[in-house]
């Protein structure tokens, strides 16, 4: 095995694999569409338990999250009719295809049914939206880890059981975020309890992703920026959990643990894609996978 702090490089000193070419604007769309998903489901099970309070706030998240998600789609890729052109052939054996299709899927029904639900009409057709999304809604949380874990990028090939696991959970810690800043407390414990376990969830997971890189290739996620997200994450979540203990049901507590939680699934996601985009431009990560 190689010793990471000896320079390694590739032919004519260029990465072996090549870097993401992405900005930042992708690991945005993985946190809100992520979010989205997971606040959709959220929805579903609230309507069905008559807490129409917070089933209403849910799938309004989830319409947001799927609207940032879609301009920070589109906007990566330069030119918006590429987007389209992916809808024209579906390809069951590629992520990327199977994710469009999920992604088209589920934010169709859920702008319907929130569009419904604000204007009060098509009641009918807006609760079948709504359960439809409440359904694709788990895949649409943690479609992006199966994409991003299917490129040759080695904190993320060599990651790809636990991978799928963290996006679920710290996308059920930023929807269960956001309904504690967005609803009232009265109302709110059912997200109070989703960010709470999910944070929870996410610091076991990042733990065994670790476990399942390896030393060495888990250097990729607690140096440089990487690391000083996973490290903020931590605290921020370990902040988020004790705040919400804490605070209850008072208004100003419970909306500053949302905060918090909120952000340390936010910062989770950005150190995961910037742990991938460090060990491709490293060649020494992709000679160790394979030594």
């Amino acid at each position: 095995m190689l010793d990471h702090a000896q320079s390694v490089t590739g032919y004519y000193g260029r990465p072996i694999v090549k870097p993401p070419a992405w900005t930042d604007l992708i690991p945005v769309y993985f946190f809100t569409g992520g979010m989205a998903g997971t606040a959709a489901t959220l929805a579903g099970c609230q309507r069905a338990a008559k807490n129409h309070e917070l089933a209403r706030v849910m799938i309004g998240v989830a319409a947001g999250g799927c609207a940032v998600s879609a301009f920070c789609l589109v906007a990566d890729l330069k030119r918006p009719e590429r987007f389209l052109h992916m809808l024209r052939v579906f390809k069951p054996t590629s992520p990327m295809s199977v994710g469009v299709y999920i992604f088209s899927a589920f934010s169709t029904a859920t702008f319907a049914a929130a569009a419904s639900d604000r204007l009060g009409i098509a009641a009918f057709a807006g609760r079948a939206f709504e359960a439809l999304a409440a359904l694709i809604g788990p895949a649409m949380s943690c479609y992006t880890a199966v994409l991003i874990a299917d490129t040759a990028v080695p904190a993320w090939l060599y990651g790809r059981r636990w991978l799928p696991a963290v996006f679920a959970s710290t996308s059920a810690t930023a929807a269960g975020a956001a309904g504690m800043l967005a609803c009232e407390p009265r109302a709110c414990a059912p997200a109070r309890r989703l960010a709470i376990a999910g944070e929870i969830a996410t610091l076991i997971g990042t733990r065994q992703l670790h476990e399942e890189l390896g030393p060495r290739q888990a250097l990729a996620y607690t140096r440089g920026q990487a690391g000083a997200f996973a490290a903020a994450s931590r605290v921020l979540g370990v902040a988020g959990i004790a705040t919400t203990l804490v605070a209850g049901k008072h208004r100003a507590g419970a909306r500053a643990a949302g905060a918090l939680l909120f952000a340390a699934a936010l910062c989770e996601k950005f150190s995961i894609y910037r742990a991938g985009c460090a060990s491709a431009k490293d060649p020494s990560f992709v000679i160790d996978a394979q030594a």
